[in-house]
């Protein structure tokens, strides 16, 4: 995904980052959340970026090593993508 003047990206969103890697947002969520590719670099309320080319490296340094399963992930990491507009609240039983 580089642009007609062969420029690499240095930072990338979410939707970007998973798309370079094939995966879904989905999975690129899991897999920021269980530390398997590093947190974003940019968090500034809603921008958030992360520097693709440590992306690269850390993709390129686990392919060295041995096999890692990201599937395996503990989904109870606390990162969590941020949402938009209010929480819905759960009603308390019994009211």
């Amino acid at each position: 995904m580089q642009d007609e003047n062969n420029h690499r990206p240095v930072f990338v969103t979410r939707h970007t980052a998973a798309a370079f890697m094939q995966i879904s947002t989905d999975s690129f969520d899991a897999w920021v959340r269980s530390g398997y590719v590093p947190r974003a670099t940019i968090n500034r309320g809603q921008i958030i970026r992360w520097h693709w080319p440590s992306l690269e490296e850390r993709l390129v340094e686990l392919a060295k090593g041995p096999p890692i399963d990201p599937s395996t992930i503990d989904p109870t990491k606390p990162y969590i993508p941020r949402r938009r507009g209010p929480k819905k609240r759960t009603p308390e039983p019994g009211k």
